[in-house]
């Protein structure tokens, strides 16, 4: 059999969890890939992306900070990518780049099975790349009351709110507080989960969801201050597994059976 090349590639890639994912994939559906971490800088991505294409590569996860940038390389984006401006999976074939977008989908799905509902809520994104976009993306197809957008350049926070019909957080503590203290879903798009993204003191609504996007610790410190002040939680390790799924769909045009994704979960969650 083949062995098919692929990759996630963003920087830092070091510590993804990816290559795992589609191993465990790999073992549990009997396909032959080679799947590694890549960390590519932004000043050579525009190389090995040309390189890519010319070589037989099956295709590539991407993750920060490469999303937006990866949207303006492919030859065609799927109806998710262009909506978004974004692209977190490629799919090489015969010097062809497609560019797919399944953050909106991976984002939604563990909200589902938790039974979170959207519609009609007051939502709180913190981020303004590309993950943030499909998040915003995501939530605006739920049919959310009201959007909020916190970032820490506000320039760029308020072209994504604008861009989604969303509104941008107040940038003095005070005003921050009541907007993080006034939603129903507080969610974490950026990789600062461990650096204090919400306010001290805080007092969330009754029934109010914390979702961070980052998988690694089990636990970030976003998800551990939110529960400490009433919220429910969610980490990311169900979306990266679900999106993993949908990209072997794409790139093998081939279901991932539930019972080896909740396979995969349920080994990956005693992984520290």
């Amino acid at each position: 059999m083949r062995t098919a090349w692929a990759a996630v590639i963003g920087s830092p890639v070091k510590d993804s969890l990816s290559p795992e994912v589609f191993r465990r994939f790999s073992e549990a559906l009997g396909r032959s890939i080679r799947y590694r971490a890549v960390d590519i800088p932004a000043d050579g991505l525009l190389p090995a992306f040309r390189r890519a294409r010319k070589l037989a590569w099956l295709g590539w996860n991407v993750t920060a900070p490469h999303k937006a940038a990866i949207a303006g390389m492919a030859d065609r984006l799927d109806p998710w990518a262009a909506a978004v401006g974004a692209v977190n999976v490629v799919h090489f074939r015969d010097g062809f780049a497609m560019g797919y977008n399944t953050d909106v989908q991976g984002f939604l799905a563990p909200l589902r099975a938790s039974g979170v509902g959207l519609k009609g809520r007051t939502a709180l994104v913190f981020g303004a790349g590309g993950a943030a976009a499909a998040v915003c993306e995501a939530l605006k197809r739920s049919l959310i009351a009201e959007l909020f957008v916190a970032g820490r350049t506000p320039a760029k926070a308020e072209a994504l709110a604008e861009r989604f019909g969303g509104l941008t957080a107040e940038a003095d503590p005070a005003g921050l507080k009541a907007r993080v203290e006034g939603a129903d879903l507080l969610v974490n798009a950026t990789s600062a989960g461990e650096e204090g993204l919400l306010p001290q003191g805080l007092r969330l609504k009754p029934g109010c969801w914390a979702y961070d996007l980052a998988y690694r610790p089990a636990k970030t410190r976003f998800m551990t201050e939110a529960e400490a002040a009433g919220a429910k939680v969610l980490g990311g390790l169900d979306m990266l597994v679900g999106q993993a799924a949908l990209t072997w769909r794409i790139w093998f045009d081939e279901e991932v059976p539930d019972r080896v994704v909740r396979g995969v979960l349920e080994e990956l969650r005693k992984i520290p």
